[in-house]
C-alpha cells in the first residue's frame, strides 16, 4: 500500500520538514473534514454564509488584510480548538484591538498561532491570555515588535509548547514561567534581546528545576552569566530533555568565562540533539566526557570562532549527524577530532571504531582550514565506517580529503564541494590530480569559482 504522503524532504538531522499529498487523497481529506476545518480570507468573508459553514468548525485559519474589518463573529465559534491567524501590517492593528475579545470567548482553544512575518508584528499580548487554560500549543514566532509577555501567560498550566522563535526584541520571559509545569518545548531561537537577567528578579534558569517535562530547550546569553550557576550543572538531572541549545552570544570579552561554563555543563542523560553557538573558548576538549550519551544523534557547532581544534567527538556511539559551521580559527584537523588520547598505545587503537554511526558530516566556512589528516592510512583503526554524505562548503584553503574516507570499500554515497577552490582543482572530474580518489562515489557535486572558470576554457 502506498503512503498517503510522498516525496518527503528532510533536514540535516533527518527530520521530515516537507512532503506532498496526492491530489485524490487531498480531495478526500477535504471532503471528510469540511465540517471541522476551514480557511477564511477576510476579504472574501460573508457573515451570513460563513456562520453556517464554520459554526461546527474545530480548526480555523484566518487571513486578515488591512483592507478589511475583523470578523468579530468568529468569537461565536465556540467549538474551535485550533486557531491560526495570519495578517499584514495594517491587519495587525485590527487583530490587536480584538485579541482580548477572542481570548474572552474562545476559552476552549488548545492550539493558537499568532505568527508575524518579515514585515509585520503584533506589539503585545493582553493579560486575557490567562483565560485559555486548555491551551497546549502557543505560537508567537516572528513577532519582532513583541517586547514582553504578560505574567498571566504563566497561568496556562496545560501549555506544552511555546514558540518564540525570531521574536528579536523580546527582552524577558515572565518571572513565573516556572509555573508551566507541563511545558515540553520552549523555542526561542534568534531572540537576540532576551537576556533573562539570570539570577535577578525576572526569569532565571531556576525555572529549569521546576519544568521537568521540557524536551526541547535553547538557553541564550550564557556569556551574561556572572558565574557558573547550579542550574547549568543541574541540567544533568532532567531526563526528559532531548534537544538542547547553548548560546554564548553576547558582548565579546577576552576575559570571558565560556570555558568555565562549558566545563561545568553536564548534559542531560537522554539528550539526542545538541547545538553550541558562539562559544569563545580556544578548545572544547571537555566535550570528551559526552561519550556516555548513548542517545546523542546530532551535534551542531556554530560560530565558535576562537576554537583552534575541533572537539574530540569520535567515540560518541550513536552520533549520526555532525555540522561544523564558521569555526574560523581551525587550521588542522587530525587525531584530536577522533578523540585519541595523548600517549594512547597504538595497539589499543585497532579495537576502536571512531564515529561508528556517523552518516552525515558537514563543514561550512572554516576559512583558515588547510590540513585534514588522520595519519597513515594503513593504520588498523576504523574511521567513519557508516559515512554516506560529506559536504564541504567555503573552506577555500583546504588542500585535500583523508583517504580513509575515500577508499572504494567506504560507504560514501554523496560528496558535495562548494566554493573550495583548491579542492575543486584537485578533484575536478577527469582533469584533477586527485579525481581518481573520488571517481567511484555515485553522487558528486563540485561547484565554485574554479569549476566555473574551468568550464569556460
Amino acid at each position: 500500500m502506498r503512503s498517503f504522503f510522498q516525496e518527503f524532504e528532510k533536514d540535516d538531522d533527518g527530520s521530515i520538514i516537507r512532503c506532498k499529498m496526492h491530489d485524490i487523497v487531498h480531495d478526500v481529506a477535504q471532503y471528510l473534514s469540511k465540517n471541522e476545518c476551514c480557511m477564511i480570507e477576510v476579504k472574501d468573508f460573508r457573515e451570513e454564509s460563513m456562520n453556517a459553514l464554520c459554526e461546527k468548525a474545530r480548526q480555523l485559519r484566518l487571513i486578515v488584510t488591512g483592507r478589511d474589518t475583523f470578523p468579530i463573529s468568529i468569537c461565536n465559534f465556540k467549538k474551535l480548538r485550533s486557531l491560526l491567524i495570519e495578517f499584514d501590517d495594517v491587519g495587525s492593528k485590527l487583530i490587536g484591538k480584538v485579541i482580548p475579545k477572542l481570548f474572552d470567548e474562545l476559552m476552549c482553544l488548545k492550539a493558537l498561532g499568532i505568527r508575524g512575518n518579515y514585515r509585520t508584528s503584533i506589539e503585545h499580548i493582553p493579560k486575557e491570555i490567562g483565560k485559555l487554560i486548555h491551551l497546549r500549543y502557543f505560537d508567537l514566532s516572528n513577532n519582532e515588535k513583541l517586547i514582553k509577555l504578560p505574567e498571566t501567560l504563566c497561568e496556562l498550566y496545560n501549555l506544552q509548547t511555546l514558540n518564540l522563535d525570531w521574536c528579536r526584541n523580546l527582552e524577558e520571559l515572565p518571572q513565573g514561567i516556572g509555573k508551566l509545569i507541563n511545558l515540553r518545548h520552549l523555542m526561542n531561537r534568534y531572540t537576540d534581546s532576551l537576556s533573562g537577567d539570570y539570577g535577578g528578579k525576572t526569569c532565571s534558569l531556576e525555572f529549569l528545576n521546576n519544568s521537568v517535562h521540557i524536551e526541547s530547550l535553547w538557553i541564550k546569553g550564557l556569556k551574561n552569566l556572572a558565574k557558573v550557576t547550579d542550574e547549568i550543572v543541574q541540567l544533568k538531572n532532567n531526563k526528559n530533555i532531548r534537544d538542547l541549545g547553548l548560546g554564548f552570544s553576547g558582548s565579546y570579552s577576552m576575559n570571558n568565562d565560556d570555558e568555565a561554563i562549558l566545563e561545568a555543563f553536564q548534559p542531560p542523560p537522554n539528550l539526542q540533539v545538541l547545538t553550541i553557538q558562539r562559544y569563545r573558548g580556544p578548545t572544547m576538549s571537555t566535550l570528551r566526557r559526552m561519550t556516555s550519551l548513548t542517545n546523542l544523534r546530532s551535534i551542531t557547532l556554530l560560530e565558535c570562532q576562537e576554537c583552534v581544534h575541533l572537539p574530540p567527538l569520535g567515540k560518541l556511539p550513536s552520533l549520526e549527524t555532525l555540522s561544523i559551521n564558521r569555526m574560523f580559527s581551525v587550521r588542522e584537523v587530525g587525531n584530536e577530532f577522533l578523540g585519541v588520547e595523548s600517549g594512547e598505545a597504538s595497539s589499543s587503537l585497532s579495537s576502536i571504531i571512531y564515529f561508528p554511526n556517523l552518516k552525515t558530516l558537514w563543514f561550512v566556512g572554516l576559512l583558515e582550514w588547510k590540513v585534514w589528516d588522520f595519519g597513515n592510512e594503513d593504520d588498523t583503526c576504523t574511521i567513519m565506517p557508516s559515512l554516506r554524505s560529506l559536504k564541504i562548503e567555503y573552506c577555500s584553503k583546504l588542500k585535500g580529503l583523508p583517504k580513509q574516507l575515500l577508499h572504494r570499500m567506504a560507504p560514501l554515497q554523496n560528496l558535495e564541494i562548494e566554493e573550495c577552490s583548491i579542492l575543486e582543482e584537485f578533484y575536478s572530474k577527469g582533469n584533477g590530480d586527485k579525481w581518481q580518489d573520488i571517481s567511484h562515489i555515485p553522487d558528486i557535486d563540485i561547484t565554485g569559482t574554479y569549476t566555473r572558470e574551468h568550464a569556460k576554457k
